[in-house]
């Protein structure tokens, strides 16, 4: 088998383990979520939500750009990984400490006096994602992502069974509290157990100055993300209220949810591939479109269709009383419509070595987001959230603009490889939210609403030939084959 053979069967493997791994974790966890949003008041999920943003923001810090750095790196070594292992954790050491005597201060910023032991605990988390964070590097650059299965899937269970028991048993907020930390300590431990890179005792200045040269793009390119993510989150919570920000949180979830399993995968398999072939940008472009084309068929029925049956969705899986999460719920499906046009650009710009261009682009989101952060904000969270859309919506085409100038893959054709999954979803859909108005049992309506949806989408790809449809099909049937 040629190199390049073998490279596009290593993605080929990755991209199912990693759809395979994050199917199974995420399915695992939805359902521990649905449980526990029947057993925990919105006002609980509002305050564990306000501080998950905190230790994000902090997360930042010890897991982009660096170990985005060994990643596309070519000829990194096991002192590079040493290297970022132990820069990494002195640093998240830091900001624990930091944020352990902070909490009181964050506490009475919020006049909720509950927030400070929550903020403590919860920050142990930082410095065990510096290590998982090098770990997942390690993975994704050899293309192991087999490894992540057992380690997601094993966090994933034990934390979820923890986390209802818990709440069960009365511990309310904390039952969230502890689920958040055993999730990523088994997966880290998990990691350490599977994967035969653990670090060693040495440290090299001269490497590190190197990677961060890279890498401190990345990380401020990561960090304005997740500043400017989260901001509406805390003026949702500071102007408003805790509960508006649960309604909030819940409707970005499942759309968020779908992208991370079917966007976030394949980029995050494609990173290191895109990284080997640097150089060779016709190649880059042919392998841009196709997953360009593959991510939009998966992702545009899904979060489309959670649109359409969104109300009858909602009522069924979480109960009227988070029903005014509806609106939120379908003003995210349609931003992360976006996301692979937005993801796989920007995977491309970074394994190319631009990560300067990445974050002066990341920069003018930021502007445009802020900007209309101010014009909407007092006009309540539902209008924060379509503000979110519109910034989106504007900085994918942007983006999808430098980068096609770069490898002569034009706007209007990023856009074309798009349109035959977003109009095939709309009509399925369509229809889907047109049967939500018969008089039935909501839960036969949401059941013939789904089925509905996939059958004419799946009718409608192979009477016109769509080639994703093609090639998932082909991937299916050499797996039965090779069983």
């Amino acid at each position: 088998m040629s190199s390049t053979d073998n490279i596009k069967s290593k993605a080929v493997s990755g991209i199912l383990y990693r759809f395979a791994e994050r199917i199974a974790a995420q399915t695992v966890s939805t359902l521990v979520s649905i449980v526990l949003a029947r057993i925990l008041l919105p006002e609980e999920y509002g305050i564990v939500a306000l501080v998950t943003i905190i230790i994000t923001l902090c997360d930042t810090f010890v897991v982009s750009g660096l170990g985005a750095s060994l990643i596309q790196k070519q000829d990194a070594d096991r002192k590079d990984f040493s290297t970022i292992f132990w820069a990494g954790l002195l640093l998240s050491s830091i900001l624990f400490v930091m944020l352990f005597f902070m909490a009181p201060v964050i506490a009475s910023w919020y006049e909720n006096d509950t927030i400070t032991p929550i903020i403590r605990v919860m920050a142990i988390r930082i410095p065990i994602a510096s290590v998982n964070s090098v770990q997942q590097a390690y993975v994704s650059k050899k293309l192991m992502f087999k490894k992540f299965f057992w380690a997601t899937i094993s966090g994933t269970v034990i934390s979820g069974v923890t986390g209802i028991i818990m709440a069960y048993q009365g511990f309310g907020v904390w039952a969230l509290v502890a689920q958040y930390l055993i999730n990523v300590s088994v997966g880290t431990i998990m990691l350490f157990l599977v994967v035969d890179w653990h670090p060693t005792f040495e440290f090299s200045f001269k490497k590190f100055t190197s990677l961060l040269s890279f890498g401190w793009k990345i990380l401020v390119s990561g960090l304005l993300t997740d500043i400017y993510d989260e901001l509406r989150s805390f003026v949702i919570a500071g102007k408003y209220s805790t509960e508006d920000l649960s309604f909030y949180t819940r409707g970005k979830q499942f759309p968020q949810l779908i992208s991370k399993n079917v966007s976030s995968t394949i980029t995050s398999v494609m990173f290191p591939v895109f990284s080997q072939y640097q150089e060779d940008k016709i190649a880059l472009k042919r392998m841009m479109r196709n997953s360009i084309s593959l991510n939009s068929y998966i992702m545009a029925p899904l979060l489309i269709g959670l649109a359409a049956i969104a109300h009858n969705f909602v009522a069924v899986v979480y109960t009227d009383t988070w029903l005014p999460a509806v609106p939120f719920v379908q003003v995210f499906c349609i931003l992360y419509l976006f996301k692979p046009l937005k993801n796989i650009n920007k995977s491309c710009l970074k394994a190319m070595g631009y990560s300067g261009l990445d974050l002066i682009l990341n920069l003018v989101e930021k502007v445009i987001g802020i900007i209309l952060i101010f014009i909407f904000m007092n006009h309540g969270p539902l209008y924060l959230a379509i503000s979110a859309l519109a910034t989106y919506f504007i900085s994918a085409i942007i983006d999808a603009f430098v980068n096609g100038k770069i490898l002569s893959y034009s706007i209007f054709e990023q856009i074309n490889d798009l349109m035959p999954s977003l109009i095939l979803s709309a009509i399925s859909c369509g229809i889907s939210y047109l049967i939500g108005f018969l008089d039935a049992n909501i839960y036969l309506l949401l059941l013939l609403q789904i089925v509905a949806a996939i059958v004419i989408y799946i009718r409608l790809s192979a009477i016109l030939k769509i080639r994703s449809y093609k090639y998932l099909l082909d991937i299916v049937k050499k797996l039965i084959i090779k069983k």
